[in-house]
């Protein structure tokens, strides 16, 4: 087949859409991984409060706090005294409300607890349901008067991550349909341009994958070369705000938590921009030595 005359401009300006559309999913990618990783590590904070009986004995503390440990969800557990939260809470209100901070009555008014962390093998995901299963479990335990871990936090932050996976999910499936089109204008454009030449082979009996193969490559380099192009850009771009973060935004303390994609998943990425290019192509040629032809009259 004749090398056909390629029209330079509609290529790159494809290649710099279809790079724009990666660029955007990777960036979207990045910031849902990396606000999932944030919110985890933020996720670990969270603890379970544990108000005991006023007059609840040793025993029975111990006995609860078996109890807490056999549900095999709890990685670390504290008993916090009477007195040292009293000690605490006096700490706290010293230079506020000095007189009250001193009144000895507060001793009575103010429980001993137990502090529940929950083990490290779960998610952050899973807290939401962890936590409320474990509250109602210990709810019914006897010396057991009330038991908090920020209910309406846990669930607003449970409700952020779906919301920021559901979003990426939509944003996603666009980009991949916009990146299907552009690409497949372009592939079309390869195709009136060579019409000729096509129609030629059909008549002297071209086999379909030596008409649609140089159609399939064209859009599958365009795919891999624009992947490829956008996971250095967001990489350049990844460092850049990290360095930000670590230089000049130090007091947040999370620019050391941010990761760039693993390299499984910048394989993944490229692999899937590369099919994503001969997809598009495939839509195109799938009629090509297919009465191609006779439909050009």
């Amino acid at each position: 087949m004749r090398a056909p005359q390629k029209n330079w401009a509609l290529k790159v300006s494809t290649l710099v859409v279809v790079t724009a559309c990666f660029v955007v999913m990777g960036s979207a990618l990045l910031l849902s991984q990396n606000f999932k990783n944030l919110l985890t590590l933020w996720g670990e904070d969270v603890q379970m409060t544990v108000y005991l009986s006023q007059d609840l004995s040793d025993k029975g503390r111990q006995e609860i706090e078996d109890k807490i440990k056999a549900t095999g969800k709890v990685g670390e557990i504290k008993l916090v005294t009477q007195e040292k939260a009293l000690g605490d809470f006096r700490s706290q209100l010293a230079s506020y409300a000095p007189d009250i901070a001193q009144d000895e009555e507060l001793l009575k008014l103010i429980p001993s607890s137990f502090q529940v962390r929950l083990a490290d093998d779960i998610s952050a995901a899973e807290q939401t349901q962890v936590l409320s299963n474990l509250a109602s479990q210990i709810k019914g335990l006897q010396g057991v008067d009330e038991v908090s871990y920020g209910q309406d936090w846990v669930e607003k932050y449970a409700a952020l991550v779906t919301a920021i996976q559901t979003t990426m999910q939509l944003l996603g499936f666009v980009i991949v349909v916009a990146a299907l089109f552009v690409i497949s204008n372009a592939i079309r454009a390869s195709i009136q341009n060579r019409k000729e030449e096509i129609v030629v082979l059909e008549m002297i009996g071209a086999t379909s994958s030596m008409i649609r193969k140089p159609f399939m490559v064209e859009g599958a380099v365009l795919g891999f070369g624009s992947s490829t192009l956008a996971v250095v850009l967001c990489f350049i771009l990844f460092v850049g705000i990290k360095n930000l973060l670590v230089t000049k935004l130090s007091f947040l303390q999370i620019g050391e938590h941010l990761l760039f994609i693993s390299p499984l998943l910048v394989a993944v990425f490229i692999v899937g921009g590369t099919c994503l290019g001969a997809l598009a192509s495939y839509l195109c040629v799938r009629r090509l030595n297919d009465g191609y032809a006779g439909s050009q009259g």
